[in-house]
């Protein structure tokens, strides 16, 4: 490592807080990245405004509100996951959003397998190679493993709602905005 800065500098920052600091979106992810998931996930349905904010709903809205993005050829609601991951790189808990079919589909495989099952025995990698309609995600899951305990007590000591995504709160938030 350089002498540039001093490491714990280096990680201060990158671990700082921005705007999307505490979630992990793969369509904007530069390398491969190794998760583990924790807690329990959920899914719902997402659309986002022409003022460009994430609208979710538990279940499918019957119509969508009128402010909502059109974009052709693209429908403007989509299926999502999110769980809260711990990210190996950041070494730091975060929200991974999915709404990539790929992705859900990889994850999918490794649920039903029964030497996998249960994604919180197992850490994955995920990666993205190529841009726009060029785009390939990947999924792999390293052979389950029990949680190393250390990260089991960091994140018994974390306060993350993820239900509160529906209603456009920060998860991490323990008071409403």
């Amino acid at each position: 490592m350089s002498s540039f800065l001093p490491q714990a500098v280096i990680q201060e920052i990158s671990q700082e807080s921005s705007s999307a600091g505490r979630y992990l979106n793969p369509a904007k992810l530069t390398e491969e990245t190794r998760l583990r998931f924790f807690g329990s996930g959920i899914t719902g349905y997402e659309a986002w405004t022409e003022a460009n904010e994430p609208i979710r709903w538990e279940q499918k809205p019957e119509q969508l509100p009128a402010n909502i993005k059109q974009q052709p050829g693209r429908t403007p609601l989509k299926r999502f996951l999110a769980a809260v991951v711990y990210d190996y790189i950041s070494d730091d808990f975060k929200i991974l959003q999915i709404t990539q079919r790929t992705l859900m589909d990889l994850l999918f495989k490794y649920m039903y397998d029964e030497e996998y099952g249960d994604p919180r025995n197992y850490d994955v990698k995920i990666s993205k190679n190529g841009d726009g309609i060029n785009t390939k995600y990947s999924l792999v899951a390293a052979p389950p493993r029990p949680v190393k305990p250390e990260l089991q007590a960091r994140f018994d000591e974390l306060t993350c709602d993820l239900t509160r995504l529906y209603d456009r709160e920060d998860p991490f938030s323990s008071t409403s905005f």
